[in-house]
């Protein structure tokens, strides 16, 4: 069991922690060292990598707060569809009118 300030998605919250863990140290790294092989410099390779790591951790974060929304018993009972199929006859019964007036 996850404690309460984690919420229910715990794995989806360590996976985030553990992107941005191993984002930033290859970011850091890419940065602060001295990586030449041969001559060539490998910094760069490694601070685009932790910048894109980052960034995918991005997606674990918001997987996770998604997961973590709650929702109350009367949201569940609606039926989206209905207030969709309600909205949808609304709109095509507003803009036929408006074709009607401007055709006539």
């Amino acid at each position: 069991m996850a404690p309460k300030c984690i919420g229910g998605c715990a794995a989806l919250f360590v996976l985030g922690i553990t992107f941005d863990i191993i984002g930033f140290a290859l970011l850091l790294v890419g940065i602060f060292a001295n990586l030449r092989l041969d001559g060539r410099f490998y910094g760069d390779f490694l601070i685009y990598t932790g910048s894109l790591i980052v960034f995918l951790s991005l997606f674990w974060w918001i997987m996770w707060y998604t997961g973590n929304i709650n929702v109350s018993s009367e949201d569940l009972e609606k039926r989206t569809f209905d207030n969709f199929a309600h909205w949808a006859r609304n709109y095509l019964v507003y803009s036929h009118h408006l074709i009607f007036c401007f055709i006539v």
